[in-house]
């Protein structure tokens, strides 16, 4: 009989503490299996799954600054110095190379 363990591919960017977890539940979901419990191998393995593909969506989501600075409680002034700075990647799809400054300003 093949071995009918699964193998998660784990996505580029996953944290290294949930890689970790997944990695650890897929040795303990092995060991279900080689001890008969095939259907709760197969139930941990669904769960696992939603989990790295949940993850994932999440790590994808792009931000708008407002949202950043509710998620970091931070200022919305801030995130946009940290991506005028380059200490935030800016993601955008059409990026400004420089901040535009009203002329009252000049």
């Amino acid at each position: 009989m093949a071995d009918a363990r699964s193998v998660l591919d784990l996505p580029d960017g996953l944290p290294p503490w949930l890689a970790a977890f997944v990695l650890e539940a897929q040795r303990e979901t092995d060991t279900l299996r080689d001890n008969g419990a095939e259907q709760a191998a197969a139930a941990r393995t669904a769960l696992l799954k939603k989990l790295v593909a949940a993850a994932q969506s999440y790590f994808d989501t792009e931000l708008d600054a407002s949202e950043a600075a509710s998620e970091t409680g931070r200022c919305e002034e801030t995130i946009h110095r940290a991506v005028r700075d380059g200490t935030t990647p800016d993601h955008r799809a059409n990026p400004v190379d420089r901040p535009v400054t009203p002329a009252r300003h000049r």
